[in-house]
Parts: structure tokens; sequence; C-alpha cells
């Protein structure tokens, strides 16, 4: 591997290289196809055949829905393509004596190897721009075409009962708001209610029929409603009415409605910001740990297929006359344990069992173990 990489910084394209890198396009491009899918038909169809059947989708609009998934799910099968495509193109360079015909001609493994590693480094870079640029845009807009093929109506901009927690530095509970419907563009709350626990042996609750956000004030602005203040130690409580009141509050949910649909439709920059924004605010959801497992995963993921790219190679080299059986179930278990680690590390992170950087980084760890291996034992054999 060290070799491999060293001879990376002193690359120059040759014949050979663009000969092997051309090879390999055709195996990975149908790879990916039959699993994406494979893919498809388990999971997405079901699903769009559900809309179609139970909310009466047009069958336009249900193939659109199908459609704006794809890049998500293609961002998954890569490695696999990668895998095949790979180990495709060497057993039959292997089968047709071309790798034998490169070793007598003083070429060495890793020499072979390299274009294999180039390879790698473009289906990792196409597959992390599909995840930034594709993935934030495709899967959004799906998940509210569904939405309004449900409820027709796309709640771009709004959200029925909506509740949010307000926290203090310390993480202790200061207010829960409940709103029978918010909107993000205008930060207004319509049928509020507000459980305030800001002094201590005191608990009031604020209801009333809008609210507004206030910039200026830094709270909200609450309009024709009541405040039921309860005192815990003397068990007495006093009810009023007002037709204007202020709160002050930390934060406005907007920012957060704004940004936040779901971790992995975010880019890196987004994701980012969410992380910075869940750790310097009071505002918690409980998405955390995901969102900090799918930013390590924006990386892990491309670098996934570099080195899957460099274990498939190897693999289809084989001596002649031996059965190939073997490597195809070393492959098989190569792409099992792959994404059975990557949803056990998951879950565990997401549990806060793992640390996120860990339970991203791990199954890539595996592949780099495999990896060095399997080329060091072709380097000594073929």
């Amino acid at each position: 591997m060290i070799n491999i990489i060293r001879k990376i910084f002193n690359f120059k394209p040759q014949i050979l290289d663009r000969y092997i890198i051309s090879e390999f396009w055709v195996p990975f491009i149908f790879g990916s196809a039959i699993v994406t899918g494979i893919w498809l038909s388990a999971d997405q169809l079901r699903h769009v055949f559900k809309l179609i059947t139970n909310s009466d989708t047009p069958f336009s609009l249900a193939l659109t829905i199908l459609g704006l998934h794809m890049p998500e799910i293609i961002v998954i099968t890569i490695p696999i393509g990668v895998l095949w495509s790979s180990f495709v193109v060497f057993s039959r360079l292997n089968n047709d004596s071309e790798i034998v015909a490169m070793r007598t001609s003083g070429i060495s493994l890793g020499r072979i190897l390299v274009p294999v590693f180039l390879f790698g480094v473009i289906t990792a870079s196409a597959s992390f721009l599909i995840n930034e640029i594709v993935v934030p845009f495709s899967s959004p807009l799906a998940r509210k075409l569904e939405i309004y093929s449900v409820y027709k109506n796309p709640f771009l901009y709004s959200q029925k009962n909506f509740t949010y927690l307000e926290k203090g530095s310390k993480k202790q509970l200061r207010r829960i708001f409940y709103a029978a419907y918010y909107s993000a563009e205008k930060d207004m709350l319509k049928k509020i209610v507000i459980l305030d626990f800001t002094r201590k042996g005191l608990t009031q609750i604020y209801t009333a029929k809008l609210a507004r956000w206030n910039p200026r004030k830094g709270g909200w602005d609450l309009f024709n409603g009541t405040n039921h203040l309860i005192s815990n130690e003397d068990k007495l409580s006093r009810v009023s009415s007002f037709e204007s009141f202020f709160i002050p509050s930390i934060s406005t949910p907007a920012k957060l409605i704004r940004e936040i649909s779901n971790p992995s439709e975010m880019n890196f920059i987004r994701l980012a910001n969410f992380i910075r924004l869940q750790e310097n605010t009071t505002i918690h959801t409980d998405s955390f740990n995901g969102a900090k497992v799918t930013f390590h995963n924006k990386f892990a993921n491309p670098i996934a297929c570099l080195l899957i790219a460099m274990i498939g190679a190897p693999l289809g080299i084989l001596p002649r006359r031996s059965s190939s059986s073997w490597n195809y179930i070393i492959l098989s278990v190569i792409v099992f344990q792959f994404y059975i680690s990557q949803s056990v590390c998951n879950s565990l992170a997401e549990s806060s069992r793992v640390t996120p950087s860990i339970a991203a980084w791990f199954p890539n760890f595996v592949l780099f173990v495999m990896a060095f291996f399997i080329i060091r034992n072709k380097a000594k054999t073929a």
C-alpha cells in the first residue's frame, strides 16, 4: 500500500494506465445499475406504489418521486459497483494472461495497481459530489412531493403541531413551546401554549391566539391570551388575561426549521453549521448524534470506494488453473460486513455508546486492513 501511494506522487499517465482505467467503466456502470435496481425494487418501489394506491398519486408524480430518490441510492451502491468492476476487470486481465505479461515485462504489482487507485479516487470524488450537490436538492424535493401527494399541501414554509424545547447553558429545561401552526417565513405561531420553568418554584403557562418573533427585543410578542401562574410552594394559582405580552427568548426556531430537514439531506457545510448551532445554542434536537455521524460519513463513504477498489483488483488475480469460487465468497463477505458494520456503528453512535468519528471510520479501518493483507499476499504470490 505504501509503495502504491509513493508511485501516485510520481505518477505520469501512460498507455497502460489509460487502458486499465477504460476497462473499469462498463462493469462499474452495469454493476452499480443492477444493485441500484435491486435496491429500488426492495425499498422505493413498494413505497411509490403505496402512494399510488393509497393517495391516488398520479403515476407521473410517483415516477418523479422515484427518480428524485435515485441519487441517494446511487451513493450507497457505488462502493459495490467499484468492488465488482475492479474484481471483474482484473479477473479478465488475469485469465487473458495480461497480468503475467505485465509482470514478465518488469512491471511490479504496485505499479499495476496505480490505475486502480486512480479509479478509486475518481469514483470517490463522484460519490462525494453527488452526495454534496445532487442529494441535498433531490431528497428534500422528493420528500415535499410525497407530503404534497398525501396531504395536498407542500408545507414548504410552515409546520403543523410544532413543538420545540428551549434549554439553558447546562441543558436544563427552560420552556416548552407548542403551536398548532408555525410559519417559519413570518416567524409566527398560532394557537400557542408555552410552559415556562425559568423561575424556581414557579410555573407559568401562557396561552395565546398569536405570537410573533420580535428580533429587536429578542423574544416573542404574544397577543390575545392568558397567563396561568402556579406556585409550587404555597399551591397558589392566578389567572390573568392580556391583549399583548412579551416573553424574552434565547432563540427563534425559524433558523432550525429552515436549516433542518434531515441531516442526510444536507451538504457538509450546512451540516457543520447545524452541529455548531446545537453545540452553541440552547435549542436541542434528537438528531444531534445522528448528524455528527452523517458529517463524518460524508468523507468516510467516498474513502471506502477507494479502499474497496484496492481490495477487488488483487482478488481478481489468481494463479493459473485456480478456482475463483472462494474469491466470490470473499467479495460477498466484504460487502456484507461493510454494510452491517456501518449500520451497527451508526446505531451505537446515535445512542451515544460510541463516538461518531469512530462509528463512521471503523468500517473503513477494517477495509484498510483487508486491503493491506490482500495486496501484500498477492505481491508475494502473483
